[in-house]
């Protein structure tokens, strides 16, 4: 019998090698850099999600809003290359705690979005950092469109009911075939 599958999270991504001595350019996926400090025990995961090495966090720094993150065993720059595009992940379990008003960006994942009248307006698939802060991609009856994950237009998150409910920018879901 296989042991049960532990759910894990991604909390940042190689971006590249950095240096001579086995360092790489991690992009964080986390409110901080420094979480990488904090962690041991990680798994790296390929791009296609085929392979994966568990590793342990040797050292790690900031370096200008990125962390540079030593693995154990990875230590020339030409095994650090192979790992470019790899995810960092964590057990769920061992993930911060968040505040009530914080949320994972995988928890938005599958939530429908509902306006005020009670009317879905689609379901997320994605939700990712932007160059303006936090989206959610929405597949909706009329095509894809992203909206801001922002208070004023995600008003109330119901995770349990798997909801948002929604005070969406008038014309926000014709942008979806825009460029069509």
């Amino acid at each position: 019998m296989e042991p049960p599958a532990v759910s894990r999270i991604a909390v940042g991504i190689i971006r590249r090698a950095h240096g001579i001595r086995g360092e790489v350019s991690v992009e964080p996926w986390t409110d901080s850099p420094d979480r990488f400090r904090e962690l041991r025990t990680v798994t790296l995961v390929s791009p296609d999600e085929v392979e994966e090495l568990t590793t342990e966090i040797e050292s790690s720094r900031d370096h200008g809003g990125r962390a540079l993150v030593k693995f154990s065993g990875i230590d020339s720059p030409e095994a650090t290359r192979a790992l470019h595009g790899w995810t960092i992940e964590i057990p769920e379990s061992d993930a911060r705690k968040l505040a009530p008003d914080e949320y994972f960006l995988h928890d938005l994942v599958g939530l429908t979005l509902i306006d005020r009248e009670g009317k879905t307006r689609g379901v997320v698939k994605e939700a990712y950092e932007g160059g303006g802060g936090l989206l959610l991609n929405v597949a909706g009856p009329k095509g894809q469109f992203e909206v801001p994950f922002a208070k004023s237009i995600c008003t109330e998150i119901d995770l349990p009911g798997k909801r948002i409910v929604v005070d969406l920018p008038a014309g926000i879901e014709d942008l979806a075939n825009a460029e069509d």
